[in-house]
């Protein structure tokens, strides 16, 4: 498998490049408007980008499944409680994506609404016949010891418990921004940014010391 992820501090934003050894087919998720980079390691390592996913609609940074999109003829994936101006592929929960074989890299959707209701999150294989996903791709649903705020579009989904359990507890967690809770001006809580964060972690230990 091939597994890279590229992290824009500026916005404490990540996306990632998910690919197959043998195919050289892969699929980007959560990708930033300026996609060069992507096209050039897909170039360097000849890769053939065939997928798109965005974990939910980006309302803090501008995407670029467009871009990708139009560059590779690649589909643009959504949870398919989404609709858009633009052709998309809707996912559902439990559809498996191989990138191989059989016994090759394969992705798996799963469902997490809450942050907007067609989050998804994203069960990354490094091979079709795992039993256990060799980690999580989770947008902006599941953070290193938070969740995402739900109450942008009043949406009704998980919480950070619940989340935590749907997941063997080695899972490896690896979400698309690192949060951090801070109390403003009300009493209100907000997610907001904190590019200090840790962007991986495994989901037994955010369980254990969230």
């Amino acid at each position: 498998m091939i597994f890279t992820q590229y992290y824009l501090d500026c916005l404490s934003q990540a996306s990632y490049l998910v690919a197959d050894e043998d195919s050289r087919k892969a699929v980007i998720v959560d990708p930033r408007r300026d996609v060069e980079e992507y096209l050039a390691d897909a170039r360097e390592l000849g890769l053939t980008i065939v997928g798109v996913i965005n974990t939910h609609f980006h309302a803090d940074f501008l995407s670029g499944h467009l871009e990708l999109a139009k560059a590779t003829g690649a589909w643009i994936g959504y949870g398919d409680a989404a609709t858009a101006e633009f052709e998309i592929r809707a996912l559902h929960d439990g559809e498996r994506i191989p990138l191989g074989g059989p016994d090759g890299v394969t992705l798996e959707i799963m469902a997490t609404p809450g942050h907007t209701p067609e989050s998804i999150s994203v069960l990354v294989f490094e091979h079709g016949t795992d039993e256990v996903a060799h980690g999580v791709l989770t947008g902006d649903a599941l953070f290193i010891g938070d969740v995402g705020r739900p109450d942008l579009l009043a949406s009704i989904g998980h919480t950070a418990e619940e989340l935590g359990r749907t997941f063997p507890q080695t899972t490896i967690v690896q979400s698309s921004g690192e949060r951090v809770r801070a109390t403003v001006p009300g009493g209100r809580d907000l997610v907001v940014a904190t590019p200090g964060a840790e962007p991986v972690a495994v989901v037994g230990i955010g369980c254990r010391f969230p």
